[in-house]
């Protein structure tokens, strides 16, 4: 499969899977019927943080240095069938599964099983992972990918990988992380073969790799895997305040870093709807402009943590505890709403920078993305 073809099979524009009246139809909701997002909706989009243990020592991420499992236990099989069958989750049609890594989950494949299996409206699931160890990766993939066919499920997989070759571990923390992530990379590619799924890599655009950002794209090019370029951030769920040094672009080199996001936001053959975002962060970076895109969080979203915390996005305070409480009333409760636009949408979302955009993103900005294509070179 091309390079080309693949990211035309990602691109909201062009999937047969999302038809033209499901696409309008959102776009009406999200648009014709604002006020409905003033307060918060049963999220049909969410994140499962199923674990927060990791098997890296990124210089970019702290969530290995954590002990999360001993200061918060991890949620057993039981309890994310408890908390998922909440009415609050009743309406997902997307899900993202995160970490730490989530294929140190030994249980991974029945949470999944379980998930699908309550919440008939699913149509999509991703899995996020850095691809080691390859084999457990290769392994999860093929039982979630025969699972999601079997329902019709759109499924993808993306790999974390922010530089090519052994200057990889520079970032990693670990040894010969780049042959193991080839390892699963090939075996991901062979498994595609069989079954049916989406397959890319996920580059965090930081200190220790802007000058290697085209080695990235000249090595997409190469293995024919579509990568998706996100901007290094200091975050709280990340533990990395303390390694802001090697995570955030300097200002002297915001020139390069805005330069490279307007080389890809011109390939729009190649890049589909995210050519806008690039575009769009570029700005937000040269011009100092506040994010006007879309959030898939704020439209109708939520994260659960592998403690069982609730939180209305990934820069959310949390909003609640699923283990002691309802999600349903935390999620809904009138403090906590005030908090979500007040705290986060007129607040903290203006200069978040976009890293995602999904059908449902696509669906609200349908307008921005067609005039990208049609006036923007």
């Amino acid at each position: 499969m091309s390079l080309v073809r693949a990211s035309c099979e990602h691109n909201v524009l062009l999937k047969r899977g999302r038809a033209v009246k499901d696409l309008l139809r959102d776009f009406a909701k999200y648009n014709l019927f604002p006020r409905r997002l003033t307060n918060p909706v049963l999220p049909t989009a969410l994140t499962l943080y199923v674990t927060y243990r990791c098997n890296m020592r990124c210089r970019i991420c702290g969530i290995w240095n954590t002990n999360s499992t001993a200061e918060r236990p991890e949620l057993s099989l039981e309890e994310w069938d408890r908390i998922l069958s909440d009415p609050l989750f009743s309406c997902l049609e997307i899900v993202n599964i995160n970490g730490g890594e989530p294929n140190l989950r030994a249980d991974l494949i029945p949470i999944v099983k379980s998930l699908i299996a309550s919440h008939p409206r699913l149509s999509a699931l991703s899995l996020n992972s850095n691809g080691i160890p390859p084999e457990k990766t290769i392994f999860h993939a093929e039982k979630i990918a025969r699972l999601c066919n079997q329902k019709n499920i759109r499924f993808s997989v993306s790999l974390s990988l922010h530089r090519i070759g052994e200057e990889l571990d520079q970032i990693t923390g670990i040894r010969d992380s780049y042959p193991k992530l080839r390892r699963a990379l090939t075996g991901l590619k062979r498994l595609g073969r069989d079954q049916k799924f989406y397959l890319s890599v996920n580059c965090v655009i930081c200190r220790l790799n802007l000058a290697h950002l085209d080695d990235m794209l000249a090595w997409s090019q190469r293995e024919e895997i579509p990568v998706n370029f996100v901007l290094g951030e200091v975050r709280d769920r990340f533990h990395n305040a303390q390694m802001e040094q090697d995570v955030l672009i300097d200002e002297q080199d915001k020139p390069e870093l805005v330069a490279f996001l307007r080389k890809l936001a011109r390939q729009k053959r190649l890049f589909g709807q995210h050519a806008l975002r690039y575009r769009h962060l570029a700005d937000m970076i040269e011009k100092g402009r506040a994010r006007s895109l879309a959030c898939h969080y704020f439209l109708g979203g939520a994260v659960v943590g592998s403690d069982g915390m609730l939180f209305y996005c990934k820069n959310s305070q949390p909003i609640g505890n699923c283990r002691i409480g309802a999600p349903y009333q935390a999620y809904l409760d009138p403090k906590n709403a005030g908090y979500r636009i007040h705290g986060l949408q007129k607040d903290r979302c203006l200069s978040c920078p976009p890293y995602t955009m999904n059908t449902m993103e696509v669906a609200k900005d349908l307008l921005k993305v067609l005039s990208d294509y049609v006036f923007h070179a």
